[in-house]
This record gives structure tokens, C-alpha cells and sequence, in this order.
């Protein structure tokens, strides 16, 4: 059996792809940093620039740690988000309310779910017994039309 890893391709290479050169930005960072550090220990004794090689990987695990829990936040945002208002529009169309739409930002994911949902509600809102009765109310009833022309 063949195991398809890329369900939406769209999506999930984005994500890696993201990933992956924010690993790759912050790995070249760390390196030239502590190429640097290497650099100035033309006077420093052995303890002191041991001291500043941990001092320095020390603060870099905390700054790409913080910059990684931000970026996954942001990327993360652009799912969640759009699956709290597709899971808020279709509760309200559980209820009969079927006159919400679901309106996506234009970085947000999930915009082929928003378009299928939005014309099956449209459907549902065109066929609701809320409509009908508003289009018999606009229309004559044809028994008062058939006891005017008598």
C-alpha cells in the first residue's frame, strides 16, 4: 500500500518549506556567530572563552526557540483561525440559520473548504422554508386570484 505524505501539497510544502529555511537561516547565524566568538580568542584564557561559547549557544537556544514558537504561532493562526469560523458558521447552520457566510483573509488557508461551504449555505438559504414563505408572501395567492375573476 502507498502512503501518500502530501495531502495538500499547497499547504504542507509552505509549512516545510518554511520550516526549513528558518532552520537553515538560524543554523548560518549560529555558525558565523560562534566563527566570530572563535576569532577574538587572540587574549582570553581557556575557562573565560568556554564561558562565552556557552554564554553564546545558551542565547541562541533561547532566541531560535522564541523565534520558532513565534513563527509556528503565525503559521498556525492561518489554520486555526479559519477552522474556528468554518466550525461558527456551520453551527449557526445547524440551528437554520443559513445566511452566514464564511469569510477568509487572503493568507489564511482553507479557501477551498470556505467555497464549498459558502454555496452549499447559499443553497440551503435559497431552499429554507424562511424563503418560501417570503416568496408566497410576495406573490398573490392564487385562490384570491381565481375569486377576483369570478
Amino acid at each position: 500500500m502507498r502512503k501518500f505524505y502530501y495531502l495538500k501539497p499547497n499547504i504542507q510544502y509552505a509549512f516545510t518549506g518554511a520550516f526549513t529555511l528558518l532552520s537553515a537561516i538560524e543554523i548560518g547565524i549560529f555558525t558565523i556567530l560562534l566563527y566570530v566568538v572563535e576569532s577574538l580568542n587572540i587574549h582570553r584564557s581557556y575557562d573565560v572563552m568556554l564561558y562565552i561559547r556557552f554564554s553564546i549557544i545558551f542565547l541562541m537556544i533561547l532566541v531560535i526557540s522564541g523565534f520558532n514558537f513565534w513563527f509556528g504561532m503565525r503559521l498556525s493562526h492561518r489554520i486555526v483561525g479559519p477552522m474556528i469560523q468554518i466550525q461558527r458558521v456551520l453551527e449557526r447552520a445547524l440551528k437554520g440559520k443559513y445566511d452566514s457566510r464564511i469569510n477568509l483573509r487572503t493568507n489564511d488557508y482553507l479557501h477551498e473548504i470556505e467555497e464549498d461551504i459558502n454555496l452549499l449555505l447559499e443553497k440551503l438559504d435559497q431552499k429554507s422554508p424562511k424563503n418560501e414563505e417570503q416568496i408566497s408572501l410576495n406573490q398573490p395567492d392564487q385562490s384570491e386570484n381565481n375569486e377576483n375573476n369570478v
